[in-house]
């Protein structure tokens, strides 16, 4: 793409040096990554300055430098007069919206579904997608699990955990126009908010789960984190809140002018939509679903009250896009929820074993809620630090799990630098009704997981919480493979394997012959 820097006033520039036309091949801001006619923007990373990298990513064939350091920029302009440096005031600003213009506002060919919230975005997403698709809208996801289209998912490999930085995004969109897609879901995080990653364009439709305290190790006090969120209110057409949430619901209410549907599981009487007498069994749950009050019966393959909490956002995100009441009701009992999320995998002992990504502590406290509804000898429990989030988190998930299960095992996701045996003393530290004798504690998530199998017998229930973000463990910057059914897998293909070896070991020898 032929781009005239001098003619685009998106990015805001405020000084160019050298030739105003340029030839962009692609955005980049990794100098790793850059290759020939790249524009290269220089953003001030938390480990890094990009900046710093503006000869490598020049010597790479980069043909244009955007960023903010004035006085560094306009001295490699003189170095390099026949490529292109624009200063901006802020450069993660500048690629949000560069990446608009280069991907041609691919975004506007879809409805565009951002949600946002502490717990239930990966979740809500998976619902919406599910919903949408089995209504017809051929719709696309973004998020934890990976990137989708309406014919499941494309080759993909984010740079980030939740939200791809702007470059990424947008690309996708254009893919999934490519692919004649009508809609994307994504989760939208706080730090990809703050980070500029969804700047510039308005999303359709902005979905609200619910708030609690994380990710303080980037915003530092709650209210910035709260503050960020409600940004995407400020960059969505139409609404959806939860009415159930104490911490955010009100504020959304309160700033929001556009269109809106509320939901709740809780008797809000205000509510549009909202579900009452739900019952939850192993494997579904029924409950009354009314909507702009019709009601109706209905079956869903979904357990526990939060995931009916964030299948009422996905209806009211469907309701927004114009799917019929009666098309709601009936791809209830088929709606697919996201892999890790109360996620039954089967073995073969007479135990069940749950995977649930409840990462902060009140998405633990629901997720033990409702499996105490559940029949079961004993309750085993997996309780993880995740070193690469808030620290003060930690103590307060053991607070979270403390006194509610028989056995539990301590360990460790994402360690990040920190050190994992820090990271088991933390969550350790916040046990205080639960005797030495009833905790297990490990080291890796993979000790974790075979440790909590070990204990396992006919009729417990085993709830590995935690887990993988894309299929990795964050260890000291490297994204490290992991799979939780890999794991589980391979633990009772080699138990059936001893089994076999150790019966095959004391049977009786055939009579011999002397004869």
């Amino acid at each position: 793409m032929n781009i005239n820097f001098g003619n685009e006033n998106i990015l805001n520039a405020e000084k160019i040096h050298g030739p105003l036309f340029a030839e962009i091949s692609s955005l980049r801001y990794d100098s790793r990554r850059v290759e020939n006619n790249a524009a290269f923007f220089c953003m001030q990373g938390e480990q890094q300055d990009g900046h710093l990298f503006i000869e490598e990513a020049i010597k790479k064939g980069a043909s244009a430098i955007i960023g903010s350091n004035e006085s560094k920029l306009s001295r490699l302009a003189a170095a390099y007069p026949d490529r292109t440096f624009v200063i901006v005031r802020d450069a993660r600003t500048a690629l949000a919206h560069f990446s608009i213009l280069f991907y041609q506002h691919a975004y506007k060919k879809l409805t565009t579904i951002g949600v946002t919230g502490t717990n239930g975005k990966t979740t809500v997403v998976a619902y919406t997608y599910s919903l949408l698709n089995q209504m017809g809208v051929a719709t696309g996801s973004i998020g934890t699990i990976g990137t989708m289209t309406s014919e499941g998912p494309i080759p993909f490999q984010p740079t980030t955990p939740t939200t791809p930085e702007a470059p990424e995004l947008h690309y996708i969109f254009e893919q999934f126009s490519m692919r004649k897609e009508q809609a994307a879901a994504m989760e939208v995080s706080s730090i990809a908010i703050e980070q500029k990653r969804v700047e510039g364009m308005m999303f359709q439709i902005g979905v609200h789960t619910n708030i609690s305290s994380e990710h303080l190790e980037f915003h530092k006090t709650f209210e910035n984190y709260k503050k960020a969120k409600l940004k995407l209110f400020k960059q969505a057409e139409k609404a959806v809140v939860n009415l159930d949430d104490k911490g955010m619901a009100d504020d959304i209410l309160d700033m929001y002018q556009g269109p809106l549907l509320t939901y709740s599981i809780n008797g809000h009487p205000d509510a549009d939509v909202f579900a009452c007498n739900i019952s939850t069994k192993k494997e579904e749950s029924t409950f009354l679903l009314t909507i702009n009050g019709k009601s109706s019966l209905v079956q869903t393959p979904l357990i526990g009250g939060y995931n009916i909490s964030n299948l009422l956002a996905a209806v009211c995100t469907a309701i927004h896009v114009g799917v019929p009441y009666q098309k709601i009701l009936e791809a209830m009992p088929t709606i697919n929820g996201p892999k890790g999320r109360f996620q039954l995998v089967e073995t073969p002992i007479q135990a069940t074993i749950l995977l649930d990504y409840a990462h902060t502590p009140e998405a633990l406290r629901n997720l033990v809620n409702e499996v105490k509804k559940l029949a079961f000898r004993r309750f085993i429990l997996m309780v993880t630090g995740v070193g690469i989030r808030d620290e003060n988190k930690m103590p307060k998930m053991g607070e979270a799990a403390d006194g509610q299960a028989d056995k539990y095992v301590i360990s460790v996701d994402h360690p990040g630098y920190k050190e994992p045996e820090e990271i088991v003393a933390n969550v350790l530290s916040g046990f205080s009704e639960t005797e030495q004798t009833h905790i297990t504690y490990t080291y890796s998530r993979e000790e974790g997981i075979i440790a909590a199998l070990n204990l396992a017998e006919e009729g417990d229930l085993i709830i590995l919480t935690g887990g993988c973000i894309n299929g990795c463990q964050m260890i000291r910057g490297e994204a490290i493979p992991h799979s939780d059914e890999n794991i589980i897998k391979q633990y009772f293909s080699k138990s059936t394997a001893i089994t076999k070896r150790a019966i095959g070991s004391t049977a009786k020898n055939p009579p011999v012959n002397f004869s």
